[in-house]
C-alpha cells in the first residue's frame, strides 16, 4: 500500500489536519481520494454489490487496507479505554501484545475468584484460592460487525472517520458493558453477608442498619469507605434523613438535594455515581442495576481483572453457502478476558428486596 494512503488513513481517522502545500485539506477532499484509491486498486464502484466488495478485500491489496483499518482501530479502542474513568479505578488491566502475563499474583487472601470463561454466555467458575496465590483470566474471542459501515463508506454515505470510530465505539462498550456487569454482580458472590448486605427501601427507620454496613465496611478492611450506585440509587440516600426528622444533614447538603437531587456525602462518608448506560440501540433495558448500592473500602484496590489480547482483526465470518451475499458477515474480532478478583470485604444495599 502506498505510505500517503496509509498516512491518510491515520490522519482522517485522528482527526490531523491534512496539508497539501499549506492548504489544509477538507474532510471531504480527503474521503474522495481515499474512496478513489480503494475503487482503482480493489475494482470497485460506489454501486459495486456486497459480494463483489467482499471478493476485493480478499485480493492481496484488500488484505493491506484491512490490516491499516487493524491498526487504526486498535489505537482508538486503546483510547477509549483509557478515558473512561471506571476503567482507571477499579478495573486492572494487563495487555498481552505488550508482553502482559494473563495471570494475576496477590499476597492476601482471596476472598472469591469469579472468573469470566465463555465470551456472551456468561458462565462462570467460582473459586476460592489462599494468600500468594495466583490466578489466571480466561480469554475468548469478541465481535462487532463492520460489513455495512464498510459498504456505507465507498458508497459515499459515511467517511473514514465515521467508519473507525462506529467500529471503536461499538468494541469499546462492548467490553465496558463485561466490566460493569462483572462489576456490579459481584457483590451476590460474596461469602459473607451478615452485617454486610441490607435489604429493603431507605427510611429514617433504616439508618440504623445502614450505618452498621459503612462501619462494618470500614473495620473490615482498616480504610474509609465510599457509597457507589446510579443517580437514581444514590437520591434514595436523601429518605435516611426521614424528611428532617434526624439531625445528620447539613444545610449545605440541603441546599445540594434542592439544587442535583443528590447528597454530595453522607455523614462524611463520598458517594460515587456509576454511570448509567442502555444495553443496546433498542435502549430498553439499562446496563446498571439502579436497585443496588454499593459500599467500597477507599484503597488501592481493582477487583475487575480485564486482559487485553491487543490485536484486533477484520475477518470474514463463517457464511451459509457460497452464494451468500451479505456484507454483515464482516466482523471486527479481538480477543479479551473478564475475571472479579474479591480480596476486600465490601458491601451491598439491595432497594428493591
Amino acid at each position: 500500500m502506498d505510505t500517503t494512503i496509509k498516512n491518510l488513513m491515520f490522519d482522517l481517522a485522528h482527526g490531523i489536519d491534512i496539508l497539501d502545500g499549506e492548504r489544509v485539506v477538507s474532510k471531504a477532499e480527503a474521503n474522495d481520494v481515499l474512496r478513489k484509491y480503494c475503487f482503482e486498486t480493489l475494482g470497485l464502484t460506489k454501486d459495486s454489490s456486497d459480494k463483489q466488495i467482499k471478493r476485493a478485500f480478499a485480493t492481496p491489496e484488500g488484505v493491506k487496507f484491512f490490516e491499516v483499518t487493524e491498526e487504526i482501530i486498535e489505537r482508538e479502542i486503546q483510547y477509549g479505554w483509557n478515558d473512561n474513568e471506571f476503567f482507571n479505578s477499579f478495573v486492572e488491566t494487563r495487555n498481552v501484545a505488550d508482553g502482559d502475563r494473563t495471570d494475576f499474583w496477590t499476597d492476601e487472601e482471596v476472598i472469591l475468584n469469579v472468573a469470566k470463561v465463555s465470551g456472551d454466555h456468561h458462565s462462570y467458575t467460582i473459586q476460592r484460592l489462599g494468600s500468594g496465590s495466583s490466578y489466571t483470566v480466561p480469554m475468548s474471542k469478541y465481535a462487532v460487525k463492520v460489513g455495512g459501515d464498510i459498504r456505507l463508506f465507498l458508497a459515499g454515505r459515511k467517511d473514514w472517520t465515521e467508519l473507525i470510530s462506529a467500529v471503536a465505539k461499538a468494541y469499546t462498550k462492548k467490553i465496558q458493558d463485561e466490566l460493569y456487569s462483572e462489576f456490579m454482580n459481584a457483590a451476590s458472590k460474596l461469602p459473607v453477608s451478615a452485617g454486610f448486605k441490607g435489604t429493603g427501601a431507605l427510611s429514617a427507620s433504616k439508618k440504623d442498619e445502614f450505618d452498621e454496613i459503612l462501619s462494618n465496611v470500614a473495620m473490615a478492611n482498616d480504610s474509609a469507605v465510599v457509597i457507589m450506585g446510579t443517580k437514581t440509587a444514590l437520591k434514595k440516600l436523601n429518605a435516611l434523613a426521614g424528611n428532617g426528622s434526624v439531625d445528620w444533614i447539613s444545610a449545605s447538603q440541603k441546599e445540594a438535594v434542592a439544587a442535583t437531587g443528590i447528597l454530595g456525602s453522607y455523614e462524611g462518608t463520598t458517594m460515587l455515581e456509576i454511570p448509567q448506560k442502555f444495553k443496546d440501540n433498542k435502549l430498553a433495558e439499562k446496563l446498571v442495576d439502579s436497585t443496588k448500592l454499593l459500599i467500597f473500602p477507599v484503597v488501592d484496590y481493582k477487583p475487575v481483572k480485564f486482559v487485553d489480547g491487543g490485536s484486533t482483526e477484520l475477518e470474514l465470518a463463517k457464511e451459509l453457502g457460497d452464494t451468500a451475499d451479505d456484507m454483515q458477515t464482516y466482523e471486527a474480532q479481538r480477543t479479551m478476558g473478564v475475571a472479579t478478583i474479591i480480596t476486600r470485604q465490601f458491601g451491598e444495599w439491595d432497594l428493591d428486596a
